[in-house]
């Protein structure tokens, strides 16, 4: 009888103890739902969820606390700030990991930690160390063990590298990229796709192809692809719209994306418009550092000075809110050409030397903005420049040209009858030289050095290994600079191993290896010429459509014709 009690009793324990326990699990929960509802809404509410789950008993919802208030530095682009305590969080989830090395919830929060810090460093540009952290976040992804959980963190690591390769200028290999989530996110059981995080992975996913396009469109001049852009900005804001809470910002930034369509659509009166909804639509977000630095654009192409000044000004003078080194070149860029029009030399030379002092800094930083969005606008921008500098010289010393045309009609009289002098002995001297020297038969040789001719022989092993042929850029001179050499020396190993000339060997190269993506990958079908001729290296379609042809006997349209049959 007294067993009976004992066992009775325990067993009574045991049963109120486990209703605790789900009925503390179960608060938990909810305060981690509030935190998620408050996120993006109110940040007061925010902060009081996020102190609940810090007092905790379970270390793992302690620490979903620490991530929730850790989000308010970063959602103020208190960059540095957010950084280091979102390496303190991780510090602290590595502590815990080495009593228990394979709880789901602690890696789960190292992966989020993870990928607040790409992003940290993404927006601050630093794009190296922004994917070292997607290197480490891809390590913890192989720990998971739920398939649903890491087909949704290996779909953001994705989206992440396709921004990387975005601003690396590899503006296909993102869209492959993405668009190879897209079709396998298809293949994944619909109910895979109902949580809140992963509908905010679709919406980064659309919006990522969006921009992705709308750069590929700036830089092809193929307007075609900002409505591939314009679609899946479209298709992005569509999924933000099941959002539950609604984001307060989702339809601020489609906007924000919209704009930037209508901008590369030269619709600039247009863009004006739809900038002025901002003020309608930013549910109290800080919106005035995208509405001066678009205005600027705008009004710059729409050639009218004193509003481009006017609203790049505004932005410049923002203590608060400080332009990224991207913006600040194009700011720079436009205040320069603005005051050259308006015949303003000095302040015009004053930016257009910013211009190139922000470039500058940007590469010694080897921070990619430099490298990889503005490569092609240095050249401008030094062209500008040294325009400046000229007109400047020409307007200081227009008094001296009266006083210098006596003298320069002088010397070019002087100089006409010395050149013709100098021709008249040139063709005397080739008759002397036809008559005495006999022609050269033999072929030229060179002693070039064993071990720099085993280097060359190892450096174009590795361009045809890892297809550095396919480079925009690739020459024989790219070649001899990187082994400090000159292309003679080159050319002459070359021949020496091969049948045929460096251009026609790496013409081929190239020719083939876009027929065998051609024919193993269905999306480069999707390609234009244009898309196909810049795979591969070329920037003109004509050109690697000539090329093609005289490999093949076919043009690249009629050759995709006969892979659609």
């Amino acid at each position: 009888m007294h067993s009976r009690k004992v066992y009775f009793f325990v067993f009574s324990f045991f049963v109120i103890f486990q209703n605790l326990l789900s009925q503390t699990s179960s608060i938990e929960q909810v305060y981690e739902q509030k935190v998620l509802t408050f996120r993006d809404t109110n940040i007061d509410s925010l902060t009081f969820y996020a102190k609940k789950l810090q007092n905790s008993n379970d270390v793992c919802y302690q620490y979903k606390g620490v991530r929730a208030l850790n989000y308010i530095p970063y959602s103020e682009e208190n960059y540095p700030l957010s950084e280091k305590r979102t390496l303190s969080l991780i510090k602290n989830i590595n502590n815990s990991l080495k009593e228990t090395p394979n709880r789901q919830c602690l890696l789960y929060l190292k992966i989020n930690c993870y990928n607040r810090l790409f992003w940290i460093k993404k927006n601050q540009e630093n794009y190296t160390e922004a994917y070292q952290y997607l290197i480490s976040m891809n390590e913890v992804i192989d720990r998971i063990d739920s398939p649903i959980k890491k087909h949704q963190y290996s779909v953001s690591n994705k989206l992440n590298k396709a921004q990387i390769k975005r601003v690396l200028n590899m503006d296909r290999e993102a869209i492959n990229i993405l668009l190879d989530v897209v079709f396998k996110a298809k293949k994944v059981n619909d109910t895979a796709f109902i949580s809140e995080n992963l509908k905010l992975i679709n919406s980064h996913l659309y919006n990522s192809l969006g921009k992705s396009y709308l750069i590929l469109a700036s830089k092809t001049d193929n307007t075609q692809l900002l409505d591939s852009a314009n679609i899946y900005f479209d298709k992005s804001y569509e999924v933000t719209k099941t959002f539950n809470p609604i984001h307060k910002s989702s339809k601020l930034f489609y906007y924000y994306r919209k704009t930037e369509v209508l901008i590369a659509q030269k619709k600039f009166k247009e863009a004006i418009k739809l900038i002025n909804e901002y003020k309608n639509i930013n549910n109290g977000l800080n919106y005035k550092h995208r509405e001066f630095f678009q205005k600027a654009i705008c009004f710059h192409n729409l050639n009218k000075a004193d509003s481009a000044i006017y609203h790049a000004n505004k932005l410049l003078n923002d203590k608060k809110d400080k332009c990224s080194r991207s913006n600040l070149i194009t700011l720079y860029d436009i205040l320069s050409k603005q005051y050259l029009n308006l015949n303003k030399q000095d302040s015009a030379y004053k930016y257009s030397s910013k211009t190139l002092e922000e470039f500058q800094i940007a590469r010694n930083n080897k921070e990619e903005t430099y490298q990889l969005l503005y490569k092609n606008d240095l050249k401008n921008a030094q062209e500008l420049n040294n325009s400046l500098i000229e007109k400047s010289k020409k307007e200081n010393s227009s008094y001296m040209l009266f006083i210098a045309i006596p003298a320069i009609s002088i010397i070019a009289i002087i100089a006409f009858f010395y050149r013709k002098e100098k021709k008249r002995n040139k063709k005397l001297y080739k008759k002397i030289i036809t008559v005495t020297e006999e022609p050269e038969t033999t072929k030229k040789e060179y002693n070039i050095d064993e071990k720099l001719e085993k280097e060359i022989l190892n450096k174009l092993y590795k361009i045809k290994e890892n297809h550095e042929y396919l480079q925009p850029d690739f020459s024989i001179n790219k070649i001899a600079n990187e082994l400090n050499t000159n292309s003679t020396y080159i050319s002459f190993v070359f021949n020496s191993k091969k049948e045929e000339s460096f251009k026609q060997y790496y013409t081929k190269l190239k020719i083939e290896y876009i027929i065998d993506k051609l024919k193993t990958d269905k999306t480069y079908r999707m390609y234009s010429i244009q898309t196909l001729a810049e795979e591969v290296g070329y920037s003109n379609a004509s050109a690697f459509s000539r090329a093609f042809k005289k490999h093949t006997g076919v043009t690249p349209s009629i050759f995709l014709k006969t892979l659609d049959d």
